[in-house]
C-alpha cells in the first residue's frame, strides 16, 4: 500500500496525523490488499511495544504501551482486524471474501470481505453422474467438474487443454 508510512511504523516512535488516518481510513473498505495492509502495520505496531518500544500518537498524545494499544485497536476496528493483530493464528476470527471483476476484459479480480460464508461461489450447470457435476464459477464463468464425494472441484479442460466458460443461453460450454 504506502511503503512510506509502513516504514514509518516500522521505525517511528511517533505515529503521524498521516499513518493514523491511513490506517482509520481503511475501515472505509472491504478490500482485502487494505484490509491486508491494516493488519500487518497494526502487528508491527503490536510487536514493537512488546518489546518495549514507547510509541506516542502524534493525533491524541497518547503513548502507547500495549493494554492502551489494544484498546486504540479494539475501539477503531472491526473485531476481525482486531482478532488477526491480538489472538493467535487458531483462535483469529475468520472473513470471507468473494470475487468481483476488477476490470472489464476479466484479466484482475477484487477480493471483497463479505458479511457472510454463505455467499455463492460456484452456480450449478449439470449433473454428469451421481458422483461429478458441472459448476460455474460465478466470478469468473469458468467451468469445473465437481467431485460430490470429495467436494473438491478441478477446472474442466477441453480436448484441446483449454478451460472452459459456460455460455447459458446456448446451453453449450466454450472454449476460452
Amino acid at each position: 500500500m504506502n511503503k512510506e508510512l509502513y516504514d514509518e511504523a516500522v521505525r517511528s516512535n511517533v505515529l503521524s496525523k498521516a499513518l493514523i488516518s491511513t490506517l482509520l481510513e481503511s475501515m472505509n473498505y472491504s478490500s482485502i490488499s487494505f484490509i491486508n495492509w491494516t493488519v500487518e502495520v497494526l502487528k508491527v505496531l503490536r510487536t514493537r511495544l512488546e518489546r518495549g518500544d514507547k510509541i506516542i500518537d502524534e493525533v491524541s498524545g497518547i503513548t502507547y504501551d500495549l493494554n492502551s494499544f489494544h484498546k486504540f485497536v479494539k475501539t477503531n476496528f472491526s473485531s476481525y482486524i482486531t482478532s488477526q493483530v491480538f489472538d493467535t493464528p487458531d483462535k483469529a476470527e475468520k472473513v470471507y471474501f468473494s470475487l468481483e471483476k476488477a476490470s472489464p476484459d476479466g484479466h484482475a479480480y477484487n477480493m471483497i470481505m463479505t458479511d457472510s460464508s454463505k455467499n455463492k461461489t460456484y452456480k450449478w450447470i449439470s449433473s454428469l453422474s451421481e458422483r461429478f457435476s458441472l459448476v460455474e464459477m460465478i466470478a469468473t464463468g469458468i467451468v469445473y467438474l465437481k467431485d460430490i464425494k470429495t467436494n473438491t472441484y478441478q477446472p474442466f479442460i477441453s480436448g484441446n487443454g483449454k478451460y472452459c466458460r459456460y455460455d447459458s443461453e446456448n446451453g453449450q460450454i466454450v472454449e476460452l
